[in-house]
């Protein structure tokens, strides 16, 4: 008996499927081996798949490692900017507010003889005890004769003054200040008192008014800027004030030009 061929649908299964249909024969004392059918060709479909997938993972850390540079670079530039700021801010905090130049102003009257009971000019022996003090906007009141209406047209708008006793034998002084109108003004004062005093038309009042007889007193004034700085001096035992008392003259450089001349500068 022998083996037929394969029936169709078979070799179509060995086409198809790959598979090798072997066919044995019985004849005459011998086998019949059909060779081997050829290997197919291996498509390595599942390793490309493996090696794509294994692939992918390794780009991966690539962009989070790009993502993470770029994310230090951004908070550096950050915080670059932020000190930069902080820096520019605390310099202009730093920096001095512009100001203003200072206007020259007159010194308040009020405060020529301060709130002291004394009063201590450079180069004095002593201090200068105050025993009164006044301060006012008449300047008329703290004159005598015609001397106040000179004041008045030249722009007098204050007085301040205050009575005083000298460190030298008991001699009383009374010392003050007239705000004139501007420096022209007490420039013209100041040539015309000289005329008011020796012809006796005018002068400055004592304070107290008990503290002296004017007439007797010796005068000083000069002027600063738009100020008329004044003293008169008179002697305990109310006797004339000569030209050359030696008293006289000290007690006018110690008020007149050290004590009120460096409160009008």
């Amino acid at each position: 008996m022998r083996y037929g061929t394969p029936s169709q649908p078979a070799h179509r299964a060995t086409a198809d499927g790959g598979l090798v249909l072997l066919v044995r024969g019985i004849g005459s004392g011998g086998q019949h081996r059909p060779s081997p059918a050829p290997l197919l060709p291996r498509v390595p479909v599942q390793r490309g798949r493996r090696r794509a997938a294994v692939a992918r993972p390794s780009v991966e850390p690539q962009r989070a490692v790009q993502w993470l540079t770029q994310g230090l670079a951004g908070i550096i530039v950050l915080g670059l900017v932020l000190m930069i700021g902080f820096l520019v801010t605390a310099s202009d905090r730093r920096q001095p507010e512009p100001v203003a130049p200072a206007v020259a102003q007159p010194p308040s009257l009020g405060d020529v003889f301060g709130p002291s009971d004394v009063v201590r000019p450079a180069g004095a022996a002593g201090a200068y005890r105050i025993e009164m003090r006044h301060y006012g906007r008449d300047c008329a009141e703290a004159t005598t004769g015609s001397l106040g209406a000179l004041l008045a047209r030249n722009g007098c708008s204050e007085v301040v003054r205050a009575g005083l006793l000298s460190p030298y034998e008991g001699y009383q002084v009374t010392a003050g200040v007239f705000a004139l109108a501007d420096a022209e003004a007490a420039a013209t004062v100041n040539d015309l008192v000289r005329e008011q005093v020796v012809g006796g038309l005018g002068g400055f009042r004592t304070l107290p008014a008990s503290s002296g007889d004017p007439a007797a007193a010796s005068m000083g004034w000069h002027v600063r800027g738009n100020l008329l700085l004044y003293c008169v001096i008179t002697r305990p035992d109310g006797a004339l004030v000569l030209d050359d008392d030696p008293y006289a003259k000290r007690i006018t450089a110690e008020i007149v030009d050290n004590h009120l001349g460096g409160a009008a500068l």
